[in-house]
């Protein structure tokens, strides 16, 4: 069975939990998915999800910007597109940066960070221009509040979806590699221990010597003024949309089920809640089977 076709099951069995549905190979219910994706790589597996249950016979509307990398049109899904402030040179410039950063040799570590942090605040930033832009557009807005949603898919990581799905009242899923600072297992109140659970970039593993963990410690402790950084440029947009203050921990919070594109047998072990499910990596697009003549070289070889 192909990997979208396994994913799919996953997310129709959520949303009938969701929805205290009772699933089966022939569904007699069709109900309605809203789609908001995060651009780049993140994109590939949300789309076979919208894809398959499109042609599963469900509505599936896709909210997209009208410049991105990669989003675009599917055949089985809905396409509705927003007007955005930027153009797509402005991608262009921030991947030509990310390429001189691996590619050029002898620069120091201070140089790559600080390049690094760069491009994330300047992508950071791009993200939450498209979050004002799709806020702002009332027209749209209405017209998916209107749909009477049964569930929301989105990428948490650009937390658009998520704030959107908060305002429609909406269960959500989410589909994720991780979010930065440990909103992740914040926002569920998981357990997340620093003595044997790695932070971002230390670069360490689940056994740690002491000078390791010391240094998780000290990582996790700039952490919060790290996503203060990152995320303050939503804190504005969500306030404005939303009417008044709400924490990002508490948006993401609601969410129905957490897919974690990440598997035990490549990534450290670390404690999950009940709503965390963990479904192997999904950044890669689904290619066809080998051909018969192939399959046959390889054995003989």
């Amino acid at each position: 069975m192909h990997l979208a076709a396994i994913l799919c099951l996953v997310i129709s069995i959520v949303c009938c939990a969701a929805l205290d549905q009772s699933p089966s190979g022939k569904s007699s219910w069709t109900g309605k998915l809203l789609v908001v994706p995060m651009d780049g790589s993140h994109w590939t597996g949300v789309k076979a999800v919208a894809e398959e249950m499109g042609r599963r016979g469900h509505t599936v509307i896709v909210v997209m910007p009208e410049i991105s990398m990669r989003l675009g049109p599917g055949k089985h899904y809905i396409t509705k597109t927003f007007p955005v402030t930027y153009e797509l040179e402005l991608f262009n410039e921030i991947l030509t940066e990310h390429v001189r950063v691996l590619t050029t040799p002898g620069r120091s570590l201070l140089e790559s960070v600080t390049s690094a942090v760069g491009n994330m605040i300047k992508m950071f930033n791009i993200m939450a221009s498209t979050t004002e832009s799709l806020f702002k557009n009332q027209e749209l807005i209405e017209f998916l509040r209107e749909q009477n949603f049964d569930a929301v898919l989105t990428d948490p990581a650009l937390p658009m979806g998520a704030i959107l799905a908060y305002n429609l009242s909406v269960p959500t899923v989410y589909m994720l590699r991780g979010l930065p600072c440990g909103l992740d297992a914040a926002a569920t109140a998981c357990p997340d221990p620093l003595s044997y659970v790695p932070r971002y970039y230390t670069l360490s593993s689940d056994r740690m010597s002491f000078g390791q963990r010391v240094q998780n410690v000290l990582v996790s402790m700039l952490e919060p003024l790290v996503c203060k950084v990152f995320y303050w440029p939503y804190e504005e947009v969500t306030s404005n949309f939303l009417q008044r203050d709400v924490s990002l921990t508490e948006i993401l919070s609601t969410a129905a089920v957490w897919l974690m594109r990440y598997d035990f047998s490549l990534d450290f072990p670390k404690p999950l809640m009940p709503n965390m499910i963990l479904i192997g990596g999904l950044n890669c697009e689904i290619k066809n089977p080998l051909t018969k003549v192939s399959i046959t070289f390889i054995l003989i070889t």
